[in-house]
């Protein structure tokens, strides 16, 4: 008799594809294994080079990290910057307002304070440059005003927003027609700037409120935005002009400062045409900006932005 292969116990063909099938698989995943298993590629650029941070390595190390950054920032000014306002000039990136315009420089690879460079290059595009031009200011004028709560206690936190707002919108001139100088005001971006604490200034006595009370409400609308053009000059490399003030639009300059604050002022019709359009009840309540990660649909997002494109082409 003869006996057949599959009653014997015998493997069959497909038994036998089955089991090379597995063996393959088998040798795929242990080679995917010792791949991920191999050291990550080594970091070839040195983030601390350039700072006040006491660097590790030889001198020769130390030479070859600052000259790669050197590389990196002059790729960075001579290739990607071009590019990017070569494609804000085609409108293949259409930025409507400072939270568009932040997002696009950062999917570039472009950090903010490169703004003043891309206002420069966007000169004969007016909606651009008014764009980058209103950035500039609301940048400034906030980095201003957060030095200026710093110094100041919290029951006069109502009084100095407001205050600062009718010097930023109004015409608002200190007593007796002479604007004093505020040195929290004046501050400038510095390397060797030491940090300042949270909760400085504040617990000092009466004394110490009394002297910051008088040190914002000296300061008048031409003071504060003496500091800004400053403030812009150092951080952003960037000349605000001084019609700057007189072509800014209230409305959304107001909007920005107040989301990039935190702060919450009353719905109501201003007065921006008033020397002092703004009051002390006006000022609602003052929120942290907490900068986190949120979620986002990439595909619909360049859908939006192809759309734009399509539209702006006519």
């Amino acid at each position: 008799e003869v006996i057949n292969g599959e009653e014997n116990g015998a493997p069959t063909s497909d038994q036998k594809t089955l089991t090379e099938k597995k063996n393959t698989t088998a040798q795929d995943s242990a080679a995917g294994s010792s791949e991920s298993s191999k050291p990550c590629a080594e970091i070839a650029f040195n983030p601390n080079v350039f700072t006040d941070f006491t660097l590790g390595g030889t001198q020769e190390e130390i030479a070859a990290d600052e000259e790669n950054v050197k590389k990196v920032s002059s790729y960075l000014v001579d290739v990607v910057l071009p590019k990017f306002i070569e494609d804000l000039c085609s409108l293949e990136v259409s930025p409507m307002d400072g939270q568009t315009l932040t997002e696009a420089l950062h999917a570039h690879g472009v950090n903010v304070r490169y703004i003043g460079r891309i206002a420069n290059g966007v000169k004969h595009l007016p909606h651009l440059w008014d764009l980058c031009l209103n950035e500039i200011t609301v940048r400034s004028a906030k980095h201003i005003l957060k030095d200026t709560l710093r110094d100041i206690e919290d029951h006069d936190i109502g009084a100095a927003v407001s205050h600062f707002l009718n010097c930023f919108f109004g015409n608002y001139l200190a007593a007796g027609g002479k604007a004093g100088t505020n040195s929290s005001n004046a501050k400038t971006p510095k390397k060797d700037q030491s940090v300042t604490k949270k909760g400085q200034g504040r617990g000092k006595g009466k004394a110490s409120a009394k002297k910051s009370l008088s040190s914002y409400m000296m300061v008048d609308s031409s003071t504060l935005w003496s500091d800004i053009q400053e403030f812009a000059k150092a951080k952003y490399e960037f000349e605000l002009p001084e019609l700057s003030r007189a072509t800014a639009k209230k409305i959304p300059v107001l909007r920005n400062l107040c989301q990039k604050v935190g702060i919450s002022v009353a719905a109501r019709r201003y007065d921006f045409g008033s020397a002092s359009p703004f009051e002390t009840s006006d000022i609602l309540d003052i929120r942290p900006v907490i900068k986190h990660s949120v979620p986002v649909c990439s595909e619909a997002k360049d859908l939006v932005e192809m759309g734009k494109a399509q539209l702006a082409e006519g």
